[in-house]
Formats: structure tokens, C-alpha cells, sequence
């Protein structure tokens, strides 16, 4: 059965409130990250693109040895035999499924909802204390000034949304919040009724801990993924590296164990599927290097959970990465690279340029 990959990649922002206006910004990252799904689709599978793709595009993929996958700018009229993989379930997709036959066997969005929200990763952490200090829920803008109050003024903090991704819905600041980033806060509690404040810390390395969770039986470690991020802390890319695999998951298997535990607890929730959860290394304010192995926990398919589908695609000896945004070539005149993403979309130049990249091993 052919499957169809559904790139509603706003999905966060769908279950903050289904209601909300895409802007234009997130319907184009929609179009330009839609051929994303390559890294794990297969010769036959459709993909929708909400965006015309040009062909020159298309025909670049088939010539660097990927597969052939059917584009689909519209879901009228397509056979009711597909498998609907989409980034996340939202009430919006399972409708689609509803009106055109396509519903699958999926989690309950009351499941899906409670295990993507930081309330669930800021409790187990709360729970089994492996957090950062003075990080925690806070109600009201008094929660957050109290809890700014207990570090030193000059310390900077981060104070995010209950549902955000790739470094969205946050603000970063020290000291008392300014006007605008009082609005922010005020603007937030009133949506949602909570936030989650922390305190912005010395990042030395992250991974995305890929995991599957079945319906019955214990969840599945898929890979570890190591994480790149730009200066503002956003993901830009992810690494994957068979002949290092061993010695990543070494290092990470305190984190792994717990990430694990973490998927066990959604899977009681009522959650099964992909689940990434990243983790951190760090060095505290005391220059003492720590873990922090539920950083982030999203339940759906996640940018490090594709990237380790592009380990099909290695030659013998060599390591890849997949990067977003702006790359620099001069590291990789002995490298494969393919560009994942069209160069225009709509007739007008990409925003988000992303390339697997895959190098000899040194």
C-alpha cells in the first residue's frame, strides 16, 4: 500500500488552537519542507506539497539516486488505499482521513495532546529530578519575577509556551521582563494558563533520542541523532554517523533509559508512534557538566527521526548530515551533497534550504 506523507509541520501551533491563523511564514515552511519526507519515503509514495514543485527539481532527485515519489498538490481525488503518515495528528488531519476514507488505526488526540504539551515533560522531570534547577511552571507574571529574583540579575532565563518547536514560542531575556516581554508573557497565561520558566544554560552538545512506540509491548529505541543548533538555539541540522552509533549511544545511555521510561509513560497516556526526545549536555553556572535527558519530548515524527533514514542512502566509510538554512560548502569539496529542498517554490526563491551532506569518513 502506497503511503501519503502529510507535511502539516505547524502541528504545535494546531494544538495550541486549532483555531489560529497560519501566517504566511508557516504556510511557506509547510511548501519548502515538504520534501523533507524523502529521507524515508520509498519509489510510488506520494507527498504533499501545498506548493507547485518545479520539475527540474524532481528530476536533480531522481539523477542523485532517490526515490521516485508522486507530488500532490491537492488530497481531492486520490484512491481511498493509502497510508497516511502525517508530522502530527491534529483534529484537521483526522477530519481529511474521515471525509476520504483514510482513517488509521491513530492515537486518541487527547493522548496526542497531553504528551506533546511541556506540562508533561516539566512533571516527569519535577518527578524524577533530573531538570535544571529553579526551572518550573509559572501562572502569572509574579510567578516569574519570583523566580528571576533567586538568580543573579545579570543570569539570563527562557520562558516558553506550552506547545512550541525549533526554538518558537519562547523569549530569552535576564533580569525583570521589559514592557514587550511582559505582553508576551500576560499574552501567553491568558491562552493557555501556564508557562515554563528556565534558566538559559552553557549548551555543550544535544541529541534527539528517536524512539518508536507500539500499540503493546515495550517502546523501541530507533537511533540516537546528534543535534545541531544556531546561535539563537534553533535546530539546524542533524548528524548520522553508522560507525559512530555505538559510541554516541555510550554516551547517551543514562539519557536513553530515561527517554525510554518517558516513552513508557506516554504510551500509558494513550500515545503510540514516532516520539523524539532531545537531550542535553551542559555546564551549569558553576562550570559543572550536567545532563539534561527530557529537554524537549514531541510525539510525532521529528527532523532527527528522517535524518536517520538518510543512512540508507551512505556509501561504505562514510558519516552524513543533514543541515538546514545557510551551509557553508568550504568543509565539503570531498563530499556528496544534495540539496532536499526545492530552490524556488511558487515561482519565488526557497527560504529554508536544507541538504544531506555525506563524507568519507577521516
Amino acid at each position: 500500500m502506497p503511503r501519503l506523507f502529510l507535511g502539516n509541520f505547524e502541528f504545535e501551533h494546531r494544538l495550541a488552537d486549532l483555531s489560529r491563523q497560519l501566517s504566511r511564514n508557516l504556510e511557506r515552511i509547510n511548501a519548502e519542507l515538504a520534501m523533507s519526507w524523502l529521507a524515508i519515503a520509498d519509489d510510488g509514495d506520494l507527498i504533499w506539497t501545498p506548493q507547485q514543485i518545479e520539475p527540474e527539481f524532481l528530476d536533480r532527485l531522481r539523477q542523485s539516486g532517490l526515490p521516485t515519489v508522486i507530488p500532490v498538490t491537492s488530497l481531492d481525488h486520490l484512491p481511498a488505499d493509502l497510508e497516511v503518515v502525517p508530522w502530527g495528528w491534529t483534529d484537521e488531519v483526522r477530519r481529511f482521513c474521515d471525509v476520504r476514507g483514510w482513517r488509521q488505526n491513530i492515537p486518541s488526540q487527547a493522548a496526542v495532546r497531553a504528551t506533546n504539551s511541556r506540562r508533561f515533560s516539566s512533571d516527569l522531570e519535577q518527578e524524577w529530578q533530573v531538570g535544571l534547577a529553579g526551572a518550573g511552571q509559572v501562572g502569572s507574571l509574579d510567578d516569574v519575577q519570583q523566580r528571576i529574583k533567586q538568580f543573579d540579575p545579570a543570569s539570563r532565563w527562557v520562558i516558553k509556551a506550552e506547545f512550541g518547536m525549533s526554538g518558537r514560542e519562547r523569549i530569552v531575556g535576564s533580569g525583570i521582563p521589559g514592557d514587550s516581554q511582559s505582553r508576551w508573557i500576560q499574552k501567553r497565561l491568558e491562552d493557555d494558563g501556564i508557562l515554563f520558566f528556565e534558566t538559559w544554560v552553557d549548551r555543550i552538545s544535544e541529541v534527539g533520542i528517536q524512539i518508536e512506540i507500539p500499540q503493546s509491548g515495550p517502546p523501541v529505541l530507533v537511533g540516537v541523532a546528534p543535534l545541531m543548533s544556531d546561535e539563537r538555539g534553533q535546530y539546524s541540522g542533524s548528524e548520522f554517523a553508522p560507525k559512530a552509533e555505538d559510541s554516541i549511544q555510550a554516551t547517551w545511555e543514562a539519557a536513553i533509559a530515561i527517554s525510554l521510561q518517558a516513552a513508557s509513560r506516554a504510551q500509558q497516556l494513550g500515545y503510540f508512534g514516532p516520539i523524539g526526545i532531545d537531550a542535553m549536555l551542559y555546564r551549569d553556572q558553576k562550570g559543572v557538566t550536567r545532563f539534561r535527558p527530557l529537554q524537549d519530548i514531541n510525539a510525532r515524527w521529528t527532523m532527527g527521526r528522517l535524518s536517520l533514514g538518510w543512512r540508507r542512502f551512505l556509501n561504505a566509510n562514510e558519516s552524513g548530515s543533514w543541515r538546514f538554512g545557510t551551509t557553508n560548502l568550504s568543509d565539503t569539496a570531498n563530499c556528496r551533497v544534495i540539496e532536499t529542498s526545492p530552490r524556488t517554490i511558487g515561482g519565488s526563491p526557497a527560504h529554508h534550504v536544507s541538504r544531506v551532506i555525506f563524507c568519507r569518513d577521516q
